[in-house]
């Protein structure tokens, strides 16, 4: 430490003090000192409203610790945060002064001895001034933190500690994971001014500022304070600015490796005999010096946020844990390997099983449809007689006609010849028809959909049955109801679901004594995008309940099979329609099923 006797360099440095602290433009460290007659000493602070701000807060504390230290030249450096930490790691500071947030970052981080912290003036002298304030316009809408949500939150910056952390941490109590709330951080930097311009301008929607700085502003007229409030007021009682957060350890003052021990205790000593009222403590806005208080409480919020520098990641917690209890570990690991085993063992009976389901599947669907030939032709077989009476009308027809033209060839009335030929194609014609309607019944595979008219369908079914009709004097009346549309049908599979149905209500009324006997067949196409089919006779009605007919091998019949009902709702269903039975009000059965006028596809 050099000293010197000569004090006119120190009167001209005192001279040029209030012309540094009115011009902003004149460096602390550009002034021109001589070295050799004085001990400089170089001091950082974190400057959060600027140069010129810093220089005016701190300056006179310089000159109060110059004058309590003779021979010495305080040099003042503002700086911003992450320019403090460099300057502090390359060791060109001997001294530092910052807020509690950075001071618990650079001390877990360099060698740094604390040894003062100011005093607060807003706090009646006690050491607890630091925190945060969020403040919205004062129309805002937000009235908590839970309404930052996808809103743009103006910030100094992501490790800036009044003026974002602190914030973050009264969120995180309340469960409230701040970062990933908002819609967009918005980081302004130095100096603080900017955060409440940012609000006012509407560039954000909320602003976190430091402790005092919506006051401070409004004391100097930058902005009218009556145009904003703040959210979730926790202000203690006589603290004279208003806060959303816990008050944390006031700015600090540290001394570097650089700096000498002996110094240090001067310092110290001089900070501890600063007057509270005077200049210096006036212009740092505090009441003095008292001695460092405990960083316990930010140690804790940089940890329960996973941000203290102290604090190893995740991944080597884990480590650590696993070499401390390498039994668990083990175990844990053989537990992982087992479960990760028996993963693929399900996953492989798993496609085992859904390979044995789909070949079961195939099986049922090729099953399906031999059972529904093989129905087909019980009930081709159950036509016989219907069918035997249908093709002899055209044979004897056909026999006469051919017996006619040979006795009128005989005669010579070869006039009249061309007459019976005609007559005899027609019978051949309508022979072929009923053929074809049979072979139809009895394919094994059905038609592939088409576009056509239900009804055609329908009226050929009639006529396969109209013997059965005729035979047990049945009437059977149909009607149309609406505009008759195309639709997309397997005419097989629609004439056998009629002829199943047409030929239950022929069965049922076979046992009814009585004489009038009426089948009503209604298709409605009133219905948006499907047609209504109703079959409802006047027999006996349903002797059991319709569900328990439509299941597999259940018939009241004593040689059916029970099958019948199961193929028909397998129809409709593939038509994308329903079938329903029931009692009808006037007696009888009633079965109304529905088909979609639209394309089915297959899944």
């Amino acid at each position: 430490m050099r000293k010197t006797s000569q004090l006119s360099c120190l009167y001209l440095w005192m001279l040029l003090v209030p012309l540094l602290s009115i011009n902003a433009s004149v460096t602390a460290d550009t002034l021109p000192v001589d070295e050799t007659q004085y001990a400089l000493v170089d001091v950082g602070v974190l400057a959060i409203r600027g140069y010129r701000d810093s220089i005016n807060r701190w300056q006179p504390t310089m000159q109060w610790l110059e004058q309590q230290i003779p021979g010495t030249y305080f040099r003042l450096h503002p700086m911003t945060l992450d320019e403090l930490s460099d300057a502090v790691a390359t060791q060109d500071l001997d001294f530092v002064i910052t807020n509690p947030g950075q001071s618990v970052l650079l001390a877990r981080q360099y060698s740094l001895s604390w040894l003062a912290t100011l005093k607060s003036r807003l706090n009646g002298g006690q050491p607890m001034q630091v925190g945060s304030a969020l403040v919205v316009r004062r129309d805002s809408p937000i009235q908590a933190f839970a309404d930052l949500k996808d809103k743009r939150l103006a910030i100094v910056s992501p490790h800036a500690f009044g003026g974002y952390l602190t914030l973050v941490y009264a969120a995180w109590k309340q469960q409230i994971d701040l970062p990933n709330t908002v819609a967009q951080l918005l980081p302004t930097g130095f100096p603080l001014d900017n955060l409440l311009y940012a609000l006012r301008d509407g560039k954000a929607d909320a602003a976190v500022v430091p402790v005092c700085q919506l006051e401070q502003m409004a004391a100097e007229h930058l902005l009218n304070a009556d145009n904003y409030r703040i959210v979730e007021d926790h202000t203690p009682a006589g603290f004279g600015c208003k806060v959303s957060t816990a008050l944390y350890p006031n700015w600090s003052l540290a001394k570097t490796s650089r700096a000498g021990q002996k110094l240090a205790k001067q310092v110290t000593q001089a900070l501890l005999s600063l007057p509270e009222q005077s200049a210096a403590a006036t212009a740092a806005d505090s009441l003095g010096w008292t001695t460092a208080v405990s960083q316990l409480t930010i140690d804790r919020l940089y940890k329960d946020l996973d941000m203290h520098p102290l604090q190893a990641p995740w991944w080597q917690r884990a480590m650590v844990w696993l070499k401390e209890h390498s039994q668990w570990g083990w175990s844990i690991l053989l537990l992982l390997i087992s479960l990760n085993a028996y993963h693929f063992w399900l996953e492989y009976r798993f496609n085992r099983r859904g390979h044995q389901l789909a070949q079961a599947q195939r099986k049922l669907s090729e099953n399906l449809v031999l059972l529904e030939h093989a129905q087909r032709a019980a009930v081709a077989g159950e036509l016989g007689a219907s069918l035997a009476h249908e093709l002899n009308q055209p044979l004897a027809a056909i026999g006469n006609y051919c017996h006619g033209a040979s006795v009128r060839l005989q005669q010579g009335q070869l006039e009249k010849l061309p007459q019976a030929l005609q007559q005899i194609d027609a019978e051949v014609g309508r022979a072929r028809a009923i053929i074809q309607r049979l072979r139809g019944l009895l394919k094994k595979q059905p038609a592939a959909k088409q576009q056509q008219l239900l009804r055609p369908l329908l009226l050929d079914t009639v006529e396969l049955l109209q013997f059965e009709l005729d035979k047990q004097q049945i009437q059977l009346q149909w009607q149309l109801l609406g505009h008759e549309q195309r639709q997309w049908l397997e005419p097989v599979a629609i004439q056998q679901l009629l002829v199943n149905l047409l030929k239950n209500a022929i069965d049922a009324l076979a046992e009814c004594p009585q004489a009038d006997k009426r089948i009503e067949v209604l298709l409605d196409y009133r219905q948006p995008q499907q047609v209504m089919v109703q079959i409802q006779d006047n027999g006996p009605g349903l002797s059991r309940d319709a569900s328990e007919l439509m299941q597999a091998f259940t018939s009241t019949k004593r040689q059916g099979l029970g099958l019948g009902l199961v193929i028909c709702r397998e129809i409709v269903e593939s038509h994308g329609g329903k079938l329903s039975m029931s009692n009808a009000d006037s007696g009888g059965c009633l079965v109304q099923l529905s088909l979609s006028l639209k394309e089915q596809t297959d899944g």
